[in-house]
């Protein structure tokens, strides 16, 4: 009933956002502005999910106000939450405003840069659904990742380096795996040429085809140097663990990354957008976040978890796309609205009728318990 009421809330805006004539942008501002809005209400009001939301409850009641705890980075979760985590102790407020704060990182970057940004703030919000729903209503840490790394390159294209460098900071201190948007971050300066781009995708096509390979080679090497602990998290996540499975070359997610790539390269070139521009690492971001995919894929968890990091950006990307193919292809733009009509929502609604059953905090017992003891 919950995942029924968003999403029906989410269409219904889409669908007023559409058909309505608006007379300025701040009208479209503040609709787009209320479909992050209902987001943010459902993430952060959320009392269930899969393990994570009780483990982030009990994560929070262990660390209590134990400053040490702070500076343990043995801790099973990152600096960022330990010091929200503190801090919601030390004011004696509910524990559920960790998951209110995190669910804030995480939405309130993205609505930022897709309001100012974004040729369809609405196409956005409804591109953005599925990270959403594997995120910031499931692992909030990594969706918090995500949001603070997308700021970092808005700043970093803006040409505010100090600001990017700590949003870059700021994300990795709840995820690590927000690193893996460092090489991207130091390219956006950089102009790429589609001959490059194309040379670079077919060679991660190669290197995806011995993936496995190559995490076992990796896993001896980082061993070898005394990084146990990473060479029992590549093991876990590629050959025995629970996560252990490789993301099929013609999984959905990498055929879509491969036909928005496609496009982009169809499209543009490195001369198309102005040098400082979201415009510009949008479509950079098809290119990397398709290699990231394909090199990874030998852990569907590792693609998907990284991989994100860069289908973030699709929701600057497909509305850019669309505007430029009204204009020039009427082809392109008949594949693209399918692909969003056959991919981007069943995918969406996929994943939220996979997911568990939703309640709000102050509904669920089994969350009510967790907060209170």
């Amino acid at each position: 009933m919950g995942f029924f009421l968003f999403t029906s809330l989410e269409l219904l805006l889409f669908a007023l956002g559409s058909m309505v004539d608006f007379k300025d942008k701040k009208q479209v501002n503040i609709l787009a502005s209320l479909m992050f809005v209902i987001m943010f209400a459902f993430a952060g009001l959320r009392g269930s999910g899969d393990a994570d939301y009780y483990n982030y409850l009990w994560f929070v009641k262990d660390i209590g106000s134990d400053v040490t705890k702070l500076f343990d980075f043995t801790y099973p979760v990152e600096f960022a939450f330990r010091f929200f985590a503190i801090l919601v102790n030390f004011f004696g407020i509910s524990r559920q405003w960790v998951i209110v704060i995190m669910n804030l990182l995480s939405i309130l970057p993205i609505a930022y840069v897709v309001i100012k940004e974004s040729k369809n703030p609405f196409l956005s919000a409804i591109i953005f659904l599925p990270i959403f729903i594997q995120f910031d209503m499931q692992t909030s840490r990594t969706a918090t990742a995500i949001g603070l790394g997308f700021m970092s390159a808005y700043m970093m294209v803006k040409n505010k380096y100090l600001l990017s460098i700590l949003f870059f900071i700021f994300s990795v201190s709840f995820h690590k795996s927000a690193f893996i948007i460092l090489p991207f971050i130091i390219l956006l300066n950089f102009r790429i040429g589609n001959g490059f781009k194309l040379i670079t995708v077919l060679i991660a096509f190669g290197v995806s085809i011995f993936s496995m390979s190559l995490f076992r080679l990796i896993s001896r090497l980082v061993g070898a140097v005394g990084l146990s602990v990473i060479s029992r998290k590549i093991d876990s996540y590629v050959f025995s663990g629970m996560f252990a499975f490789p993301m099929r070359i013609y999984d959905p997610r990498i055929i879509f990354g491969l036909m928005v790539f496609a496009f982009s390269i169809m499209y543009y070139t490195k001369d198309s957008f102005a040098k400082d521009s979201m415009n510009e690492a949008s479509s950079k971001a098809m290119w990397y976040g398709l290699i990231v995919f394909l090199i990874f894929r030998a852990s569907t968890a590792i693609a998907f978890r990284f991989g994100n990091f860069f289908t973030i950006y699709q929701v600057l990307f497909i509305p850019l796309i669309i505007d430029k193919a009204r204009r020039i292809d009427k082809l392109g733009l008949f594949i693209i609205i399918l692909s969003i009509i056959f991919f981007i929502l069943p995918y969406a609604l996929f994943l939220m009728n996979k997911a568990p059953a939703y309640d709000f905090f102050f509904t669920n017992a089994n969350a009510i318990f967790s907060l209170t003891n």
